[in-house]
């Protein structure tokens, strides 16, 4: 059984431009289109383009079955929207004194393997490393190379609220490096970010002018390699202690810190006794 653990990114999201073709448009934006094709020549695009003007070369929806083409979205938005990887160069140009990893660096067999859930919802918004010892011993879980670890928050409950963004739990550097020397290398969180609510980083610096305030989890991958997936969904609906395979492709964006995922898990089904 596959369980999709994302969070539909929408149209009307903060920070999202959204611009739908409908079927009936199609054949306006495809009649302009048309004026210059992959593989026109010059001469050809001057042709085509006079053809144009004149009207010889337009479509109109009687030339097309049922009057209309097709639909066509386009989306413009960070990469950082919805459920997403975060790659070692969304955290700084280096990683342990070589160039940091951007997504097409990343290989593919990190983002597939055995999922282990740990539940920190009583962790008071901040994950330590003794906090993730015993959440590893309340799962009976065992981690290891290729585990790929998810943080259980519930935040995504308060998903479309300003909560989601204001109580957040952060997961702290030495949480990450308890799992970093168990040999596990990708993490996930069904909170918007590791580092906890922006807010209370900026508030903090400002009270205690620390530069350790702000976003230290992901400044920490400037010094030890780990993989972020953040704005995960229905952690709470996994099985405690692993019994599933999660696996989460990033889209293949060049030159890119961070990019889209479809985050799934596939649960081993009960059979009944």
């Amino acid at each position: 059984m596959y369980l999709d653990l994302s969070i539909p990114i929408s149209r009307r999201a903060p920070g999202v431009e959204f611009e739908q073709w409908l079927h009936r448009d199609g054949i306006r934006h495809l009649s302009r289109r048309i004026r210059a094709l992959p593989g026109d020549s010059r001469k050809d695009r001057r042709r085509n383009y006079w053809r144009w003007l004149t009207g010889a070369r337009r479509l109109r929806a009687r030339d097309l079955p049922d009057g209309c083409f097709l639909s066509n979205e386009f989306y413009r938005m960070s990469v950082h929207q919805g459920t997403h990887v975060d790659a070692p160069f969304h955290y700084g140009p280096e990683c342990a004194g070589e160039p940091a990893k951007k997504v097409l660096d990343l290989p593919l067999e990190w983002f597939h393997g055995p999922g282990v859930v740990l539940d920190v919802r009583k962790c008071g918004g901040r994950v330590t490393a003794a906090d993730v010892k015993e959440a590893l011993h309340a799962a009976g879980a065992r981690v290891g190379p290729g585990t790929v670890v998810l943080f259980r928050t519930d935040s995504d409950l308060r998903l479309g609220t300003p909560a989601y963004y204001t109580e957040s739990t952060a997961i702290t550097p030495g949480a990450v490096d308890h799992l970093l020397d168990l040999g596990v290398k990708v993490l996930g969180t069904d909170c918007w970010s590791f580092d906890g609510p922006a807010r209370a980083m900026v508030e903090s610096f400002y009270g205690t002018r620390d530069p350790a305030a702000l976003w230290p989890t992901h400044l920490h991958g400037r010094k030890r390699e780990f993989i972020q997936i953040e704005g995960l969904a229905r952690l709470r609906d996994l099985p405690q202690g692993g019994a599933f395979t999660f696996t989460a492709f990033p889209v293949a964006l060049a030159d890119a810190g961070a990019a889209w995922c479809r985050a799934v898990a596939d649960v081993q089904e009960r059979v009944p006794q």
